[in-house]
């Protein structure tokens, strides 16, 4: 079992006209994925002016609308816990909330009103008045410095989370930052007064910040961007709070497209499939339905005795740590049943289980998981889901099977057409090429993808036509490039 202390991580960052994508990498595996479309940036964090809509004590929730399609839904306890007068009419009131979770299907972004306004060191609390400091931060000494420094900085019924990268940092960067972060809610607070309802207050941060500023600590060995604007963002973002990390921050600027030469591209192909293979041979089954996702670990091609418990063991414990890490690829949430190959010695049940918590250890997000397998084999467990599922970003339900199953979207065609592009920007100059595309697909690219089809063909000096073909498959594009009189035809 890897030592969580020894993971060596990599941030690679690849900035292109029409998103910003993210990938997260722990010994060489990709691990987590972000992305963020123009047009479509994710509201997480947004600190929102809402008005509340209805209450539903059924539901044990409020509905407060934010100024999306659908209305954001807020706890009764959060509500009750912001409010003096619990006994006036609410309907139709105004209230600061702040964005927990995006939107997901039908459901609204959920909502809470214990505002938290996130720096690169502490976290300002206006509502609440505590002191949290990172569990990571072990020395006695250093906590109750930080204890300190809190104490004497912090305004009456206010209150701070102090983050692991605070550790062993001068007072005098932490007040700079404290500083700051009051100011921000000063500025929040005269537009709670000015604004009307629904309107944002507060925006979070762009990707490449809000990545740098969340995930770059001491087990990030490098963080590599491949954009110049961006890579001096970060680099003043850092250099400003005097960060030990600037070394850290690499500019990529070599022929290779960055996802290409860090093998991510491949690795990203492997997302949305439903059977996973192991090393050993065995693999996973992973369905998901509205209620619950399901992994269903089996054998498969597993070359040796296939009744040995040693086998079973090996099998379950890499699938253990697939499982964890396509919980936080594909940030899957909700109920989750696990079902291992069966095991007759309840010891190595016992330190699967182990395991598996240890591998889920390194996620973010939070989750229970059963302290044993149920009477069926089952391991029962629940995560949060913070984000949107990165699914959402790339597979759409298939138009084909009234939603029984899924087919790449447009934009996600789209980006891997860019990502084509950028491999062969070096043999594409002066050339013509025709894209043969599925009517929706092919739409797709001549409205949301117009301006950046122009940008290529003015940097390349060549000629894209998009035609139009109810034969192609929703799923790829065909690529027809004409040079110097060679045709060639390539599928992707």
């Amino acid at each position: 079992m890897e030592n969580k202390s020894k993971l060596k991580k990599q941030i690679i960052l690849n900035v292109r006209r029409n998103d910003i994508r993210v990938a997260l990498r722990e010994n060489g595996e990709l691990t987590e994925f972000y992305i963020e479309r123009s047009g479509i940036v994710s509201s997480i964090g947004n600190i929102i002016m809402g008005r509340i809509e209805s209450i539903r004590e059924e539901l044990k929730a409020a509905f407060v609308d934010i100024g999306e399609s659908e209305a954001g839904f807020l706890p009764l306890k959060d509500l009750y816990a912001s409010i003096k007068n619990k006994n006036k009419d609410m309907i139709n009131s105004d209230i600061v909330v702040q964005v927990k979770k995006e939107a997901y299907g039908t459901k609204g972004a959920r909502l809470t009103t214990f505002i938290a306004i996130p720096g690169r060191y502490l976290v300002l609390l206006p509502y609440r008045s505590l002191i949290g400091i990172s569990r990571n931060i072990k020395n006695k000494s250093e906590k109750k410095r930080l204890q300190n420094f809190a104490d004497k900085i912090l305004p009456k019924d206010m209150g701070f989370i102090i983050r692991t990268v605070a550790q062993e940092k001068p007072i005098k960067v932490l007040k700079t930052e404290s500083v700051k972060l009051l100011n921000e809610w000063k500025s929040i607070k005269r537009k709670i007064k000015s604004e009307k309802a629904p309107s944002i207050l507060w925006k979070e941060q762009e990707l490449p910040i809000k990545i740098t500023r969340d995930l770059l600590d001491n087990s990030v060995g490098e963080l590599v961007v491949d954009s110049k604007k961006a890579y001096k963002k970060i680099y003043d973002y850092l250099s400003i709070r005097k960060s030990i990390f600037l070394d850290r921050i690499k500019y990529y600027d070599e022929s290779l497209p960055i996802f290409t030469h860090y093998s991510i591209e491949q690795e990203m192909r492997k997302i949305f499939r439903r059977k996973m293979w192991l090393k050993s041979g065995g693999y996973i089954i992973i369905d998901k339905t509205e209620a619950m996702t399901i992994f269903d670990v089996n054998s498969g091609k597993y070359k040796g005795n296939k009744d040995t418990e040693e086998m079973i063991y090996k099998t379950n414990s890499e699938a253990a740590f697939e499982i964890s890490r396509q919980l936080r690829l594909r940030d899957i949430g909700g109920i989750i049943i696990i079902d291992f190959i069966d095991m007759k010695d309840k010891n190595n049940e016992k330190s699967l289980i182990s395991r598996f918590k240890s591998y889920l250890e390194r996620d973010k997000a939070r989750f229970k998981i059963a302290g044993s397998l149920s009477n069926y084999g089952l391991l029962e467990m629940t995560r949060e889901r913070v984000r949107r599922s990165i699914s959402k970003s790339f597979i759409e339900p298939c138009p084909y099977c009234d939603g029984k199953g899924h087919v790449l979207t447009p934009s996600y065609l789209f980006s891997k057409f860019t990502s084509w592009m950028e491999e062969k920007k070096s043999i594409l100059r002066n050339t013509r090429i025709r894209i043969l595309a599925n009517p929706t697909v092919a739409n797709y690219f001549e409205t949301e993808g117009r301006e950046s089809l122009e940008h290529f063909c003015e940097v390349n000096r060549m000629h894209i036509e998009v035609i139009k073909s109810e034969d192609q498959s929703m799923e790829t594009i065909k690529i027809i490039t004409a040079r110097k009189g060679e045709i060639l035809t390539e599928e992707i």
